[in-house]
């Protein structure tokens, strides 16, 4: 009896560790800074490295998951406008830009990590209507004037059924429309779409109204209240977010935020500072989140206790 108590016991508490929410175990510390600005940094799936851009989304670097040997595998404008790894942490897809004749036509290309070569999946367009995402391993997403697609990096595109995190990438404007549970919002631009780990729900912003979450079918909505750029913790239960203050022109101070969607229940983990944190990244195993800070243009990192 004594024994099945304790065990018992032991489970709770695991249990109560992996669903606790986050807290800051370190301050700041610089993790990525070079001669150009840096910004938006994404955490490969398996953590070992990690990608950021420049100003305006301007090419594709990646660093050491320590910050160290950062590379360009790309400078190409706009690449690193909402770019995403593959599953294996071997490539990075993206959205170009491209202007001739003052008008702005996209590509959409994969890059090898390890050599920095390029295969263009999508010639020079005007047609897509927002960012790809990856399918699978081998198979891309996109939305252009004939519709949701699937494109094999090995073969021709084929129709597909998009889920409501492909659409609000996909087709940010037309996702209104496109997902049942949105109609009622006004028309809005969806921002920001985070899938979680688990790939059963969606965190986004809807332009003027804050933070929402939903099912990756577009069921359950729920506002989750103002903030902007939400991103997951492995626990699928608790995002990652900023609280921005400017002064109509530029941030002026932003503090890093960690929420129960659940429960509302909020944890500031960077508080207003010198430092102003934003485009935040979790870690995969959730020990570690990097952002940029706007305030010098580098890439900095704070550790997690839970």
């Amino acid at each position: 009896m004594k024994r099945q108590l304790l065990l018992t016991l032991a489970i709770v508490m695991c249990c109560g560790l992996t669903f606790a929410q986050p807290r800051s175990a370190s301050e700041p510390k610089l993790l990525v800074k070079a001669d150009v600005s840096l910004m938006a940094p994404v955490w490969s799936p398996n953590g070992d490295k990690i990608a950021v851009t420049s100003t305006a989304y301007t090419g594709v670097f990646v660093a050491n998951a320590d910050g160290s040997d950062l590379k360009c595998v790309t400078d190409a404008a706009g690449a690193g406008y909402k770019m995403q790894w593959s599953t294996d942490s071997k490539q990075i897809l993206g959205r170009t830009n491209i202007v001739e004749n003052n008008r702005v036509l996209h590509e959409v290309k994969v890059w090898s990590v390890n050599n920095s070569s390029a295969r263009t999946l999508i010639h020079k367009t005007r047609d897509l209507k927002g960012t790809p995402t990856w399918k699978s391993i081998d198979r891309v997403i996109i939305s252009d004037r004939a519709g949701v697609r699937t494109l094999s990096l090995n073969g021709n595109p084929t129709a597909t059924v998009a889920n409501a995190y492909d659409i609000m990438m996909n087709d940010p404007v037309g996702a209104m429309t496109k997902i049942a549970s949105l109609k009622d919002l006004g028309g809005r631009l969806v921002l920001n779409p985070s899938l979680s780990p688990d790939g059963k729900k969606v965190a986004f912003q809807v332009y003027g109204k804050g933070m929402y979450v939903c099912n990756i079918d577009g069921s359950a909505l729920k506002s989750i209240g103002l903030g902007v750029y939400p991103t997951w913790l492995p626990d699928n239960e608790c995002v990652v977010f900023n609280r921005t203050t400017d002064d109509g022109s530029r941030l002026t101070a932003s503090q890093l935020i960690a929420m129960n969607v659940n429960t509302g229940k909020t944890v500031t983990l960077v508080a207003n500072s010198d430092i102003i944190p934003l485009k935040s990244t979790v870690s995969p195993d959730g020990k570690k989140i990097a952002f940029e800070n706007v305030a010098d243009e580098a890439i900095y990192v704070v550790n997690l206790k839970y």
